[in-house]
């Protein structure tokens, strides 16, 4: 039987999880983020936020996947813990997809396709022409999504790819 999941907006109650999940997902290797820069991000640009939810078996609610997003005016390269309350530009052209995360029980199901299908069209909505993010171990995820290298950063002793979207309209 295959599990549901559905999209929802991010809201501040699912901070706690965010921070649990961010450090099973990215901790192992160096790169969760603080606490209060979760926090804030959930707070400054709520409508880049969203959860995908699954259900357990006894019908309880989870956190399958969720993505984070700010706004930037220019762009320029992302790093690790930057407040949104500093960065964030609400009149900005570029999304900076700050997190992007499925927890490891749920990948292989299209759940970060779907998160990034939502980070597009929120980018559409808020009238972004491109969509920048960094990445330490999803690459080819991103180059399947036409997402293509830019640069390359270390921070933390960790290498991470710099990726571009260009958004043309419609039909990229």
């Amino acid at each position: 039987m295959s599990e549901i999941y559905r999209m929802r907006p991010a809201t501040p109650a699912d901070w706690r999880a965010f921070v649990a999940l961010d450090e099973e997902i990215f901790g192992w290797y160096g790169a969760q983020e603080e606490p209060a820069i979760i926090r804030s991000r959930l707070a400054t640009f709520p409508q880049g936020c969203a959860v995908l939810e699954g259900r357990n078996s006894d019908g309880r609610p989870f956190i399958a996947g969720y993505l984070t997003t700010e706004k930037w005016s220019e762009l320029r390269e992302p790093a690790l813990d930057e407040d949104p309350r500093e960065s964030h530009r609400p009149d900005g052209r570029v999304l900076n997809i700050t997190t992007l995360a499925v927890v490891p029980a749920s990948q292989g199901q299209g759940l970060g396709a779907r998160l990034l299908e939502h980070a597009i069209s929120v980018a559409r909505a808020e009238g972004c022409r491109q969509i920048v993010l960094e990445t330490a171990h999803a690459e080819r995820f991103y180059e399947r999504h036409r997402f293509r290298r830019i640069g390359e950063r270390t921070e933390r002793g960790i290498r991470m790819a710099i990726m571009l979207l260009e958004l043309n309209g419609g039909d990229e």
